[in-house]
């Protein structure tokens, strides 16, 4: 009875800490599910292979401790081996760390080895594991922390658990000894006691354990091996994180490495505390998503995420886990009987594994890079689909008595090329047939013009910020004009006297419509990116999403630069009257949401989320009336490049299910623009 209430506990705890999760990052346990399912074949083999090389490094350090501890016959390396493997999946299974203890019964009942033995390499290695673990988030605190009081919060944190662990190496060399000396001072009678005379032979067995592994001269290799060790684990860890992430929600896909880290640690720290929940769900999240949130992440999607990582992780450590243990009960004891490890091979082989580790690590960045990098290759060019008599119906209900035309970016014609969409008639036009990417475009308030960037090279990815230039259409001619280089993402203020764009991520520029002339709006500011500018229509704001640590929607008064953080979105555009500004946010129904802000910044509500398969929203704009909203939206694929996005109408105040549907075309269709003849308008 006392087991099942304690299952029932720990399966309440952990149900009632993820249902808190979902409700706070408006999703659900299916989203976690289809994100695990989506993670690609690179993220899966890059946190197998970390996996199973962090565990062939524990077991060469266990074999170390061992042979300096005076172990002999060593279990051969193949067993050892197949006890980490088991070991790794009961510590995930077991809370407070309850696992480790695996890790004794299986290598002093499976293998031999005295019970003082077993506890000795067990605890010297979890001190090294403290060891690296605090200087891994001293780490990833160490550049950063001078940005905010936060983080150097953190780095005394990391220094705290330096300190105790330090504590901690004290007690634990000299501890058994100074056990045993009190054991053996007790009075005579008190030592007639079983449990008495146990604990100090076994105390004195312990000590002795120690001091071989001490003067044995492989201390300083077990801690190198704990470096390496957390170094591949992280780096597997940050893989799955980074590829739940582009699912689950894509914001946190762009965290730099050291909050990711600060998250997989505090995940790591709350699962060993002594909470009784299901296999750590729930503790995990919980305190990863609370040291993320520390260190300026959205606790409720760290949360979600984390979740994510967790299920994918356990998933590959339970299996690992599993055939560690057949291959114990099917393989034989063996190993040679050799007392001491020979100190040439043992570095040779400590020295390959970090080089291992390291190049892992370096593959996880790269992955990581590329991740980030966007789409190598240009998407393929798709089908071009029919419009229904339905949809047609649908679109001219969202016009009404409207008059106007829509532009985007689509790979209908191979390349991505600006088409316009006018009404009523639908009569579709191919405005550029540049064989580079043609994206961004943003129609003049005059409707008369088309401003957007053309890339400088025949690919370029959304996600590069640099390889652009801003052109400018004349719609009635249709002469193109360089109007500067090096610019991206590209809108008009809102007299259409001249263009805004950012340089590079690090410049945000104001150029002259007629003459090129180029005025800095917002200059550089260390470990800060500039993307997606939009100038408020009555001037003197600019609304920026700013990367380069936490992805935030932030407000800057011009002239100065003061800075207003408002929401942690992106895609920005004002609403002609400059009294709102639109953005897309994270949550919503696939993973995404189009949400806007009041002018003072300080009240952010949905404004729409889809109710069908077309949820998953982007590229918001609002028509020069206001009172049309043209966006992109995916049935969940998130990638701007190839995603198959299709353009939507909506007449804002509609219920959401009234969105039009613009584009019909099987390929990649993104960055919309809508403008409205002002006398079919009124």
């Amino acid at each position: 009875m006392g087991k099942r209430w304690r299952f029932g506990l720990s399966l309440a705890l952990s149900a009632g800490i993820l249902a808190l999760v979902f409700h706070a990052a408006d999703s659900s346990a299916a989203d976690v599910a289809r994100a695990v399912a989506a993670l690609g074949l690179g993220a899966w083999a890059v946190y197998a292979a970390a996996q199973l090389l962090q565990g062939w490094l524990r077991a060469v350090r266990y074999r170390l401790l061992l042979a300096g501890a005076g172990v002999a016959p060593l279990p051969g390396r193949g067993r050892m081996f197949g006890v980490t493997l088991a070991r790794n999946m009961f510590v995930d299974m077991l809370p407070a760390r309850a696992g480790e203890l695996a890790y004794w019964a299986l290598l002093n009942r499976g293998e031999g080895v005295q019970s003082a033995d077993c506890v000795s390499s067990m605890t010297i290695s979890i001190l090294f594991d403290f060891l690296a673990l605090a200087a891994v988030l001293a780490a990833a605190v160490a550049i950063p922390v001078a940005e905010t009081a936060g983080r150097l919060a953190l780095l005394w944190g990391a220094g705290a658990v330096l300190a105790a662990v330090a504590v901690g190496g004290v007690l634990l060399f000299r501890g058994p000894g100074w056990a045993a000396a009190v054991a053996a001072r007790l009075p005579a009678r008190a030592r007639r006691w079983r449990g008495v005379a146990w604990l100090e032979e076994f105390m004195e067995k312990l000590a002795a354990s120690f001091r071989q592994v001490r003067g044995g001269g492989v201390l300083w290799k077990a801690a190198a091996l704990s470096v390496g060790i957390r170094v591949v684990k992280y780096a597997g860890l940050a893989a799955a994180f980074y590829g739940v992430a582009r699912v689950l929600r894509p914001a946190l896909a762009d965290l730099p490495v050291w909050q990711t880290l600060i998250g997989l640690i505090g995940g790591e720290g709350g699962a060993a505390l002594p909470v009784p929940t299901f296999l750590s769900l729930g503790s995990y999240e919980a305190a990863g998503a609370g040291a993320m949130r520390f260190a300026g992440v959205p606790g409720a999607d760290a949360a979600l995420v984390l979740l994510g990582t967790h299920v994918a992780s356990q998933m590959v450590d339970y299996s690992l886990g599993g055939l560690g243990l057949l291959g114990l009960l099917w393989g034989r004891r063996g190993g040679a009987a050799r007392p001491r490890v020979r100190l040439g091979k043992t570095g040779l082989g400590i020295g390959l594994g970090l080089v291992l580790a390291l190049a892992l690590f370096g593959g996880a960045l790269g992955w990581r890079a590329k991740q980030k990098a966007g789409a190598q290759t240009a998407p393929g060019s798709g089908a071009v689909l029919d419009m229904g008599a339905a949809e047609r119906a649908a679109l001219a209900a969202a016009w009404g008595e409207r008059r106007g035309f829509i532009v985007w970016s689509s790979t209908m014609f191979g390349q991505h090329d600006l088409v316009r969409l006018d009404w009523p008639g639908g009569k579709l036009t191919r405005l550029t047939t540049d064989p580079h990417v043609d994206r961004s475009p943003k129609i003049s308030p005059d409707g008369t013009q088309v401003a957007f960037a053309r890339s400088r090279l025949p690919w370029v990815s959304f996600r590069n910020e640099a390889d652009w230039d801003v052109w400018v259409l004349d719609l009635a001619s249709g002469r193109e004009r360089l109007l500067a280089e090096r610019g991206a993402e590209p809108g008009w203020t809102g007299d259409g006297r001249a263009v805004v764009f950012q340089r590079g991520g690090r410049e945000v520029v104001q150029a002259d419509a007629e003459t090129g002339a180029e005025t800095i709006l917002l200059g550089a500011r260390e470990r800060r990116i500039w993307t997606g500018p939009a100038l408020d229509p009555r001037g003197g704001r600019l609304a920026l999403t700013v990367r380069g640590g936490t992805r935030s929607t932030s407000l800057f008064a011009l002239p100065g630069g003061e800075e207003t953080r408002v929401a942690g979105g992106c895609q920005l555009a004002f609403a002609p009257d400059g009294e709102w500004l639109v953005l897309v946010e994270s949550g919503g129904r696939l993973k995404n949401r189009i949400c806007r802000v009041d002018r003072a910044g300080r009240r952010l509500e949905t404004l729409l989320d889809l109710p069908g398969e077309w949820s998953h929203e982007y590229f918001p704009r609002v028509s020069n009336d206001g009172a049309l909203l043209v966006f992109g939206a995916s049935r969940g694929d998130h990638e701007h490049d190839v995603a198959d996005y299709e353009i939507f109408l909506w007449r804002l105040g509609d219920p959401p299910e009234r969105a039009a549907r613009v584009s019909f075309h099987s390929g990649n269709d993104q960055w919309p623009d809508v403008w409205v003849n002002a006398e079919s308008a009124r």
